[in-house]
């Protein structure tokens, strides 16, 4: 379908086109033994329910056997690896919207957490690949795919009613489904790792210092952290270090130096190289711009 500005987002690289790749309704896989395969990735976004009529079976979620029960909701990100094909003998049947967000310098590659912190504007949602919907909930899901699928049927010019059915797909799996999962992690671990960070954002950090500190592996860590906040640790320091210099350059007198110093960067160099890639400018340009 055409690109659309309407459920497009705006990140640090760029405006994301939304896209919607492919659409199916009451899809029937049959298992096929000489055709069952191990899991892939690409770069869209995949939401899958299946239905009533789907029979107890099983996928690949994250290279693990997973069963795809009546009810289940799968929804995978660009890059996290999955199988639909049936494992076990029997049928799946199952909905399907793909879509992808992108535009001229290539795809949007974050999760499902970032994606609807991006349309919510709310943080520490937490979204399971799989998640089981109860018979109301399957009863309103399964309404959207099959509004969606008649105004999808004749391939319509008028794009708006499909984007906002759509965009109620979005708002009911982030409100009736995803809401329930909300975390707080500010009271737990990662949310002690974050306030370390924000703390100490003008230090150099690394991710095997962070995670002897918190008793964790520094991958465990990242994975963990990414997953709450949508973000990597050292990215997120990284961000803040920015954000900081970037005040310092329009509210004070410290020269690029000194600020490079502040903020704990090795070098001028690599605070240039950094502020560069995250405001599009030199530091001593974007001072001088007055942003």
């Amino acid at each position: 379908m055409p690109d659309s500005q309407l459920l497009g987002i705006s990140g640090p690289d760029g405006f994301f086109f939304f896209r919607i790749q492919t659409f199916h309704l009451a899809e029937i896989h049959r298992h096929n033994p000489g055709r069952v395969s191990g899991s892939h990735a690409h770069n869209v976004f995949h939401i899958v329910f299946y239905t009533a009529d789907n029979d107890k079976n099983s996928i690949l979620l994250n290279d693990k056997e997973t069963e795809s029960l009546p009810g289940m909701l799968v929804v995978t990100s660009p890059g996290e690896p999955h199988s639909f094909q049936t494992l076990m003998p029997g049928r799946t049947v199952y909905h399907e919207l793909t879509f992808s967000l992108e535009n001229a310098s290539g795809f949007f590659c974050g999760n499902w957490n970032q994606l609807l912190r991006y349309y919510s504007g709310m943080d520490n949602v937490s979204v399971p690949s799989a998640t089981t919907l109860d018979s109301s909930r399957m009863a309103t899901l399964d309404k959207h795919f099959r509004n969606l699928s008649v105004l999808l049927k004749n391939s319509p010019e008028n794009m708006l009613p499909v984007l906002k059915t759509v965009m109620n797909m979005f708002e009911f799996l982030y409100s009736d489904v995803f809401a329930g999962k909300v975390l707080i992690p500010e009271e737990g671990t990662l949310g002690k790792v974050k306030l370390f960070i924000e703390k100490h954002s003008n230090e150099a950090l690394n991710l095997k210092a962070l995670g002897h500190r918190f008793f964790m592996s520094p991958e465990h860590l990242c994975r963990k952290f990414k997953a709450v906040y949508g973000i990597s640790p050292l990215k997120y320091a990284l961000d803040l270090k920015i954000s900081t210099a970037k005040n310092m350059l329009l509210h004070s007198e410290y020269s690029i130096k000194e600020i490079s110093d502040r903020m704990g960067f090795s070098d001028v160099y690599a605070f240039s190289k950094s502020f560069r890639k995250n405001a599009g400018i030199p530091p001593g340009k974007f001072r001088d711009s007055g942003h």
